[in-house]
């Protein structure tokens, strides 16, 4: 349905000049001629849109889910990760502790506490496993590590539950993360230090490092229900030493040596070596009901995104049919009405959807782009209007204006896809900030889903024109 058309909002801006005054000169008067018109165009369209099949995404990330979970309103969802480790560049430990200090070696997984899915009292254990060769470079969120690790051999399991309540109460309100460890063997930890010593240049690389490393596998072996983020995956080396201190004995003060205990993360996850989460998804047949029934449905980390062809001449035309000679472009906006599925499982709307051609998808994550605001946006999903929100598609839309007929099938296709966005904010002069996109990644920190409704999809055009006489 129109809401207004572009002569329903127009403001009138005369520009030509009148004056009383007989010795005004008519010299230049043609080019002032004419009345300047601001054109808001704000349009309801139904786009030629479908939910497609998002089975495989690109899941290298430094956060990385593990768990099972199974919601009747999103499906099943299994969650295990791979990863390389970027060791410590070298061993902060003095010289004069010998390796016959080392007392043992862990595994430790930090999981925020508000990225957490499902029943967090529910118990759960995961296996550790090293891996035998190299990962792929290409990984994809269904990678299958079967032959990259000995099923068999498994070199820490842990018994666990999402819950901080075992905290003291002061601990409970103050803690952000839980802290999930298992002991690794010992002699992992001797075998580190003396590599440290022997040879430090081989942990001086990621890649060095690696072909003497090649990373863990993390698996859920056990348990339903619950899924957790984890932040960080690192191996920590516990070590003691000895310090001389004045104690009393018998009323006397005597000197003693006290035994100190001390630790160092020595491996750990960084954006520098590859991690990347494995997915099995099962949509359930709630989900799948609405989707054979038109839906738009978007889930992440994967599952469905939504495609659809963007109606620019529909958009255009008002700009193309008018009689005006000299027409600028103010701005593109849209927005999509987006509601989140229900359902008890703390499963959302996701926060960012990416609107990208097609075409372009594959290039995007493989570089490491972000939104250039000229064929791929950022849509922020703002819950107090239940919509996502594209701020500016001007530069797209200019670009496409001048040749209406060398405008091909391929530069309307467009794909909404959940995506995790980091930026940083800078300072102006006047105190005001401006917020600059660093990172634009799939969408992985939890599952999520929300049903569009791009049969209302909400466009604001505006354009400026003149007719020159």
């Amino acid at each position: 349905m129109r809401l207004a058309g572009a002569a329903a909002i127009t403001t009138l801006l005369s520009l030509s000049l009148a004056s009383c005054q007989d010795d005004v000169s008519p010299i230049g008067e043609s080019i002032f001629k004419g009345d300047v018109t601001i054109n808001v165009d704000s349009t309801s369209f139904n786009f030629n849109s479908r939910t497609v099949d998002a089975i495989a995404v690109d899941a290298r990330s430094v956060n990385n889910l593990i768990g099972n979970i199974n919601v009747p309103e999103f499906g099943e969802l299994s969650a295990s990760y791979v990863t390389q480790l970027l060791a410590a560049p070298e061993l902060a430990i003095p010289d004069s502790i010998g390796v016959d200090r080392v007392d043992s070696l862990k595994l430790m997984l930090t999981a925020p506490r508000q990225m957490t899915i499902g029943d967090t009292l529910a118990p759960q254990q995961l296996k550790v496993y090293t891996l035998t060769k190299q990962l792929p470079k290409d990984i994809k969120s269904n990678f299958n590590p079967a032959g990259y690790y000995n099923p068999a051999a498994p070199v820490a399991s842990r018994n666990y539950t999402l819950s901080a309540l075992a905290l003291s109460d002061s601990t409970f309100q103050k803690a952000v993360s839980l802290q999930i460890s298992t002991p690794l063997p010992k002699q992992w930890g001797i075998d580190l230090f003396n590599a440290y010593r022997k040879d430090p240049q081989a942990f001086a690389w990621p890649a060095t490092f690696n072909q003497y490393f090649p990373g863990i596998f993390i698996e859920p072996s056990f348990g339903k229900g619950a899924m957790a983020n984890i932040l960080a995956t690192q191996m920590v080396l516990y070590y003691h030493h000895f310090i001389e201190r004045n104690i009393v004995e018998n009323d006397e003060a005597v000197k003693k040596q006290v035994r100190m205990k001390d630790s160092i993360c020595i491996l750990a996850t960084a954006p520098e070596v590859l991690s990347s989460t494995n997915f099995k998804y099962t949509p359930s047949p709630a989900l799948l009901a609405k989707i054979n029934s038109g839906a738009q449905i978007i889930t992440a980390p994967l599952g469905y995104h939504v495609r659809f062809s963007f109606p620019v001449d529909k958009i255009l035309n008002e700009y193309w049919t008018s009689p005006d000679n000299l027409k600028i472009i103010n701005n593109l906006t849209l927005a999509i009405p987006a509601t989140p599925v229900s359902n008890d499982y703390g499963i959302a709307a996701p926060p960012d959807l990416l609107m990208i051609l097609t075409k372009d998808i594959q290039e995007f994550f493989t570089n490491g782009k972000v939104p250039d605001n000229k064929t791929s946006f950022r849509g922020e999903y703002k819950s107090d209007k239940g919509r996502y929100e594209f701020a500016s598609l001007r530069e797209y839309i200019v670009n496409l204006k001048n040749n209406p007929d060398e405008i091909k099938p391929e530069d309307v296709d467009f794909t909404l896809i959940p995506v995790q966005i980091n930026s940083e904010s800078s300072k102006n002069y006047d105190g005001s900030y401006t917020i600059y996109i660093t990172g634009c990644t799939p969408y992985l920190q939890k599952p999520a889903m929300v049903e569009l409704h791009t049969d209302n999809a909400q466009v604001v055009f505006t354009f400026t024109s003149q007719l020159i006489k």
